[in-house]
Protein backbone atom coordinates (compact mmCIF):
# COMPACT_ATOMS: atom_id res chain seq x y z
CA UNK A 1 0.00 0.00 0.00
CA UNK A 2 1.42 3.44 -1.21
CA UNK A 3 1.36 6.51 0.84
CA UNK A 4 -1.18 7.75 -0.85
CA UNK A 5 -3.49 4.78 -0.49
CA UNK A 6 -2.60 5.10 3.68
CA UNK A 7 -3.90 8.69 3.45
CA UNK A 8 -7.19 7.67 2.12
CA UNK A 9 -7.73 4.99 4.50
CA UNK A 10 -7.05 7.13 7.41
CA UNK A 11 -9.09 9.74 5.93
CA UNK A 12 -11.77 7.31 5.71
CA UNK A 13 -11.31 5.67 9.47
CA UNK A 14 -11.89 8.93 10.87
CA UNK A 15 -14.90 8.87 8.99
CA UNK A 16 -15.91 5.82 10.26
CA UNK A 17 -14.89 6.94 13.86
CA UNK A 18 -17.05 10.04 13.58
CA UNK A 19 -14.18 12.23 14.15
CA UNK A 20 -14.52 14.01 11.13
CA UNK A 21 -19.00 14.67 12.18
CA UNK A 22 -17.58 15.92 15.62
CA UNK A 23 -15.31 18.67 14.44
CA UNK A 24 -17.70 19.69 12.35
CA UNK A 25 -20.08 20.52 15.15
CA UNK A 26 -17.17 22.52 15.86
CA UNK A 27 -16.76 24.37 13.13
CA UNK A 28 -20.57 25.63 13.39
CA UNK A 29 -19.90 26.63 17.16
CA UNK A 30 -16.79 28.62 15.55
CA UNK A 31 -18.95 30.06 13.14
CA UNK A 32 -22.39 30.96 15.18
CA UNK A 33 -19.63 32.20 18.05
CA UNK A 34 -18.49 34.71 15.08
CA UNK A 35 -21.85 35.90 14.07
CA UNK A 36 -23.42 36.46 17.97
CA UNK A 37 -20.36 36.86 19.71
CA UNK A 38 -16.16 37.85 19.87
CA UNK A 39 -13.12 36.11 18.43
CA UNK A 40 -13.20 32.12 18.73
CA UNK A 41 -15.00 29.80 21.04
CA UNK A 42 -12.93 29.20 24.75
CA UNK A 43 -11.41 26.01 25.42
CA UNK A 44 -14.55 24.55 27.44
CA UNK A 45 -16.58 25.05 25.03
CA UNK A 46 -14.98 23.47 21.75
CA UNK A 47 -14.22 20.72 24.13
CA UNK A 48 -18.13 20.43 25.21
CA UNK A 49 -19.55 20.59 22.01
CA UNK A 50 -16.76 18.35 20.61
CA UNK A 51 -18.22 15.39 23.63
CA UNK A 52 -21.70 16.09 22.87
CA UNK A 53 -21.51 15.75 19.05
CA UNK A 54 -18.88 12.64 19.35
CA UNK A 55 -21.55 10.76 21.82
CA UNK A 56 -24.38 11.46 19.37
CA UNK A 57 -22.95 10.60 16.23
CA UNK A 58 -21.56 7.11 18.14
CA UNK A 59 -24.95 6.98 19.53
CA UNK A 60 -26.44 6.91 16.13
CA UNK A 61 -24.05 4.77 14.98
CA UNK A 62 -24.39 1.67 17.55
CA UNK A 63 -28.02 2.46 18.67
CA UNK A 64 -28.48 1.40 22.12
CA UNK A 65 -28.45 -2.24 21.63
CA UNK A 66 -27.67 -4.83 18.53
CA UNK A 67 -31.29 -5.04 17.60
CA UNK A 68 -32.14 -2.02 16.57
CA UNK A 69 -29.37 -2.01 14.33
CA UNK A 70 -29.97 -0.04 11.05
CA UNK A 71 -30.14 -2.45 8.10
CA UNK A 72 -30.31 0.76 5.74
CA UNK A 73 -26.47 1.77 7.17
CA UNK A 74 -25.29 -2.23 6.52
CA UNK A 75 -26.35 -1.46 3.02
CA UNK A 76 -24.87 1.96 2.30
CA UNK A 77 -21.27 1.24 4.50
CA UNK A 78 -20.63 -2.07 5.38
CA UNK A 79 -17.20 -1.67 6.02
CA UNK A 80 -18.36 0.81 8.33
CA UNK A 81 -21.30 -1.60 10.22
CA UNK A 82 -18.63 -4.51 10.24
CA UNK A 83 -16.50 -2.27 12.68
CA UNK A 84 -19.00 -1.01 15.10
CA UNK A 85 -20.77 -4.69 15.01
CA UNK A 86 -17.93 -5.56 16.35
CA UNK A 87 -16.65 -3.45 18.59
CA UNK A 88 -20.35 -2.29 19.86
CA UNK A 89 -20.63 -2.80 23.39
CA UNK A 90 -17.39 -0.69 24.47
CA UNK A 91 -18.84 1.69 21.76
CA UNK A 92 -21.74 2.14 23.84
CA UNK A 93 -19.44 2.36 27.10
CA UNK A 94 -17.23 5.27 25.53
CA UNK A 95 -21.15 7.53 24.79
CA UNK A 96 -22.26 7.14 28.40
CA UNK A 97 -18.51 8.08 29.29
CA UNK A 98 -18.43 10.52 26.68
CA UNK A 99 -21.94 11.78 28.28
CA UNK A 100 -20.70 12.47 31.63
CA UNK A 101 -17.61 14.38 30.79
CA UNK A 102 -20.49 16.06 28.50
CA UNK A 103 -22.35 17.13 31.17
CA UNK A 104 -19.89 18.04 33.76
CA UNK A 105 -17.55 20.21 31.16
CA UNK A 106 -21.27 22.02 30.66
CA UNK A 107 -22.01 21.90 34.13
CA UNK A 108 -18.69 24.07 34.44
CA UNK A 109 -19.64 26.50 31.62
CA UNK A 110 -23.11 26.99 33.12
CA UNK A 111 -25.60 24.88 35.37
CA UNK A 112 -28.46 24.83 32.30
CA UNK A 113 -25.32 22.93 29.82
CA UNK A 114 -25.26 19.70 32.63
CA UNK A 115 -28.55 18.00 31.24
CA UNK A 116 -27.89 19.04 27.11
CA UNK A 117 -26.19 15.71 26.26
CA UNK A 118 -28.11 13.80 27.94
CA UNK A 119 -31.31 15.52 25.58
CA UNK A 120 -28.91 15.48 22.52
CA UNK A 121 -28.60 11.47 22.84
CA UNK A 122 -32.28 11.40 23.71
CA UNK A 123 -32.86 13.58 20.13
CA UNK A 124 -30.69 11.38 18.35
CA UNK A 125 -32.64 8.18 19.63
CA UNK A 126 -36.04 9.45 18.83
CA UNK A 127 -34.19 10.38 15.39
CA UNK A 128 -33.29 7.30 14.32
CA UNK A 129 -33.14 5.29 17.22
CA UNK A 130 -34.10 1.75 15.86
CA UNK A 131 -33.54 -0.06 12.11
CA UNK A 132 -35.51 1.32 9.20
CA UNK A 133 -38.83 -0.40 8.36
CA UNK A 134 -41.04 0.99 5.98
CA UNK A 135 -44.24 0.16 7.22
CA UNK A 136 -42.63 2.30 10.49
CA UNK A 137 -41.38 5.29 9.56
CA UNK A 138 -39.22 7.25 12.02
CA UNK A 139 -38.47 10.71 12.19
CA UNK A 140 -36.05 10.79 9.47
CA UNK A 141 -37.91 9.21 7.33
CA UNK A 142 -40.46 11.59 6.63
CA UNK A 143 -40.53 13.43 3.46
CA UNK A 144 -37.78 16.08 2.97
CA UNK A 145 -36.77 17.08 6.58
CA UNK A 146 -33.70 14.73 7.48
CA UNK A 147 -30.94 17.14 6.73
CA UNK A 148 -33.49 20.57 7.95
CA UNK A 149 -33.35 18.43 11.33
CA UNK A 150 -29.67 17.23 11.53
CA UNK A 151 -29.08 21.07 10.60
CA UNK A 152 -31.67 22.16 13.37
CA UNK A 153 -29.37 19.93 16.06
CA UNK A 154 -26.24 21.53 15.19
CA UNK A 155 -27.67 25.01 15.45
CA UNK A 156 -29.56 24.54 18.20
CA UNK A 157 -26.74 23.02 20.24
CA UNK A 158 -24.54 25.84 19.57
CA UNK A 159 -26.65 28.64 20.35
CA UNK A 160 -27.05 27.13 23.47
CA UNK A 161 -23.23 27.40 24.48
CA UNK A 162 -23.04 30.68 23.51
CA UNK A 163 -26.33 32.06 25.06
CA UNK A 164 -24.74 30.62 28.17
CA UNK A 165 -21.57 31.87 27.79
CA UNK A 166 -23.02 35.36 26.84
CA UNK A 167 -26.91 35.52 28.70
CA UNK A 168 -26.97 39.21 27.53
CA UNK A 169 -26.98 38.10 23.85
CA UNK A 170 -30.35 37.18 24.21
CA UNK A 171 -31.79 40.46 24.94
CA UNK A 172 -29.71 41.90 22.53
CA UNK A 173 -30.63 39.84 19.67
CA UNK A 174 -31.74 41.67 16.13
CA UNK A 175 -33.18 41.23 12.94
CA UNK A 176 -29.80 41.10 11.31
CA UNK A 177 -28.82 38.64 14.14
CA UNK A 178 -31.81 36.77 13.32
CA UNK A 179 -30.93 36.27 9.85
CA UNK A 180 -27.49 35.14 10.23
CA UNK A 181 -28.90 32.29 12.61
CA UNK A 182 -31.43 31.57 9.72
CA UNK A 183 -28.71 31.28 6.87
CA UNK A 184 -26.38 29.70 9.54
CA UNK A 185 -29.25 26.94 9.76
CA UNK A 186 -29.58 26.59 5.63
CA UNK A 187 -25.93 26.25 5.47
CA UNK A 188 -25.79 23.21 7.57
CA UNK A 189 -28.65 22.15 5.97
CA UNK A 190 -27.15 22.12 2.44
CA UNK A 191 -24.31 20.05 4.10
CA UNK A 192 -26.17 17.58 5.28
CA UNK A 193 -28.40 17.55 1.90
CA UNK A 194 -25.14 16.45 0.46
CA UNK A 195 -24.23 14.35 2.27
CA UNK A 196 -27.89 12.50 1.82
CA UNK A 197 -26.63 12.05 -1.58
CA UNK A 198 -23.95 8.93 -0.46
CA UNK A 199 -26.70 7.19 1.18
CA UNK A 200 -29.61 7.44 -1.67
CA UNK A 201 -29.24 4.00 -2.57
CA UNK A 202 -29.62 2.65 0.70
CA UNK A 203 -32.24 5.30 1.80
CA UNK A 204 -34.50 4.95 -1.16
CA UNK A 205 -34.56 0.66 -0.54
CA UNK A 206 -36.02 1.59 3.20
CA UNK A 207 -38.04 4.65 2.07
CA UNK A 208 -36.35 7.72 4.02
CA UNK A 209 -37.18 10.34 1.66
CA UNK A 210 -34.24 12.18 1.99
CA UNK A 211 -33.71 14.96 -0.79
CA UNK A 212 -31.67 12.90 -3.64
CA UNK A 213 -34.82 9.90 -2.80
CA UNK A 214 -37.53 12.53 -3.31
CA UNK A 215 -35.75 14.77 -6.08
CA UNK A 216 -33.03 12.81 -7.52
CA UNK A 217 -29.22 12.73 -6.88
CA UNK A 218 -29.04 15.77 -9.37
CA UNK A 219 -31.13 17.67 -8.06
CA UNK A 220 -30.30 17.43 -4.83
CA UNK A 221 -26.75 18.70 -5.27
CA UNK A 222 -27.90 21.95 -6.76
CA UNK A 223 -30.46 22.12 -4.19
CA UNK A 224 -27.59 21.60 -1.83
CA UNK A 225 -25.51 24.02 -3.55
CA UNK A 226 -28.72 26.95 -3.25
CA UNK A 227 -28.56 25.91 0.48
CA UNK A 228 -25.31 27.27 1.23
CA UNK A 229 -25.10 29.69 -1.31
CA UNK A 230 -28.67 31.23 0.15
CA UNK A 231 -27.12 30.55 3.63
CA UNK A 232 -23.55 32.34 3.11
CA UNK A 233 -25.49 35.32 1.82
CA UNK A 234 -27.62 36.02 4.70
CA UNK A 235 -25.14 35.32 7.19
CA UNK A 236 -22.67 37.61 5.21
CA UNK A 237 -25.09 40.75 5.99
CA UNK A 238 -24.14 40.56 9.46
CA UNK A 239 -20.30 39.09 9.20
CA UNK A 240 -18.01 40.38 6.55
CA UNK A 241 -15.25 37.12 6.67
CA UNK A 242 -18.41 35.39 5.82
CA UNK A 243 -17.92 36.51 2.19
CA UNK A 244 -15.17 34.85 1.99
CA UNK A 245 -16.38 31.78 4.24
CA UNK A 246 -19.29 31.42 1.56
CA UNK A 247 -16.89 31.13 -1.31
CA UNK A 248 -14.77 29.19 -0.68
CA UNK A 249 -18.10 26.86 0.84
CA UNK A 250 -19.85 27.49 -2.64
CA UNK A 251 -16.77 26.82 -4.39
CA UNK A 252 -15.10 23.79 -3.12
CA UNK A 253 -19.26 22.24 -3.37
CA UNK A 254 -18.51 23.39 -6.91
CA UNK A 255 -15.43 20.78 -7.29
CA UNK A 256 -17.03 18.19 -5.10
CA UNK A 257 -19.85 17.80 -7.79
CA UNK A 258 -18.24 14.21 -9.30
CA UNK A 259 -16.89 13.07 -5.71
CA UNK A 260 -18.06 9.28 -4.33
CA UNK A 261 -17.87 10.68 -0.89
CA UNK A 262 -19.79 13.64 0.47
CA UNK A 263 -20.42 13.06 3.43
CA UNK A 264 -16.52 12.88 4.68
CA UNK A 265 -15.35 15.42 2.57
CA UNK A 266 -18.31 17.85 4.06
CA UNK A 267 -17.45 16.83 7.65
CA UNK A 268 -14.21 17.84 7.49
CA UNK A 269 -13.83 21.01 5.22
CA UNK A 270 -15.98 23.48 7.55
CA UNK A 271 -13.65 24.23 10.27
CA UNK A 272 -10.73 24.33 8.51
CA UNK A 273 -12.76 27.02 6.29
CA UNK A 274 -14.40 29.29 9.17
CA UNK A 275 -11.09 29.01 11.08
CA UNK A 276 -9.01 30.48 8.74
CA UNK A 277 -11.34 33.49 7.59
CA UNK A 278 -12.25 34.49 11.19
CA UNK A 279 -8.43 34.75 11.91
CA UNK A 280 -7.47 36.62 9.01
CA UNK A 281 -10.57 39.01 9.72
CA UNK A 282 -9.37 39.42 13.06
CA UNK A 283 -5.87 40.36 12.20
Amino acid sequence: MNARDRGTGLYRQMGYLAIWPALYACGVLVLAWALLGNGLPDADSALYILLCAHGCYLLDRVKVSDRRQDPADALALPNRTMLFARWAKPIRVLVMIELFFASFAGWLIHPALAGVPLIALGVVHLYAGRGASPSDPRLKDLPGIKAFVIAGGHVALSLAIIFANEHALIAELNLLDILAIFGLWLIVSGDAALCDIDDHDADRAYHTQSLSVLFGKRTAWWASLGLIALGASLVGIQYGAMLGIGATLVLSTLLSVKNTNHRDFVDARLLPIVLFWVLVSTR
